[in-house]
């Protein structure tokens, strides 16, 4: 076993070479490891006086875990100490993939004949949102995913105010026949507010006018998820 000098800070070159982050996901999986694990891979190295799983360990516990990092910008990332522009920018596209990925295994499927698995994508890229965003699904004119498009707005806490006009623009650029809107509820309860469905209620009219359908508003919240279409809403 390594020893370690008196007074010298902990590393993790101090481990024994099986109980490394890196080594420990390369033996037994990426879901192995702990987040503050996970997290100091991408730091790669620490700061003097604290190794990069330290630096991890308190990243995590001042900002409310994977949760509280994956809302920040990487301008605030780059100002915590042992951060810096490089290893945010890691940090900020490894949490970009995360949110990515549930997009991909919706593509080429028709989702208006299988909403379980919308609900669930949406579940998993918005239900932990500290901030409350506003995205859409752009379906083709056979109901198949042509983009995913997750941040048309982020809002407060309290709600999101998005225009109908932007996500009908951005539904005439991509040649989209159908959308599904969705915004999460950082509170954590889906039930749609009296402006969800004021909302909702002008982007179907709107969307009418030209010609779009409006095929669903999902809220997506921890307690699950609320589909307009399934609830009568819409």
């Amino acid at each position: 076993m390594t020893e370690i000098s008196p007074g010298r800070p902990f590393r993790i070159s101090d481990l024994p070479s099986e109980e490394r982050p890196r080594e420990r996901l390369l033996r037994l999986g990426s879901g192995a490891l702990t987040n503050e694990e996970l997290l100091a891979l991408l730091l790669r190295t620490g700061i003097p006086g604290e190794s990069a799983l330290a630096r991890a360990r308190g990243l995590l516990a001042a900002h409310g875990g994977l949760t509280g990092l994956a809302g920040m910008s990487p301008e605030e990332l780059a100002r915590e100490r042992g951060v810096g522009p490089t290893r945010a920018a890691a940090i900020s596209a490894a949490v970009e993939i995360a949110r990515r990925l549930p997009a991909e295994t919706l593509s080429g499927r028709d989702l208006l004949n299988e909403p379980r698995l919308v609900k669930e994508f949406l579940r998993q890229a918005q239900a932990d949102d500290t901030q409350e965003r506003t995205g859409a699904l752009y379906l083709n004119a056979r109901n198949r995913l042509l983009k995913n498009d997750p941040d048309i707005y982020r809002g407060t806490l309290d709600r999101a105010v998005v225009e109908p006009r932007e996500i009908l623009r951005r539904a005439l650029l991509g040649k989209a026949a159908g959308v599904i809107l969705y915004h999460n509820h950082p509170s954590g309860d889906p039930t749609p507010s009296r402006e969800d469905r004021e909302f909702t209620r002008r982007l179907a009219a709107a969307a009418e006018s030209i010609g779009v359908r409006l095929l669903d508003h999902v809220v997506v919240g921890r307690e699950g998820c609320v589909s307009f279409r399934e609830a009568g809403l819409l």
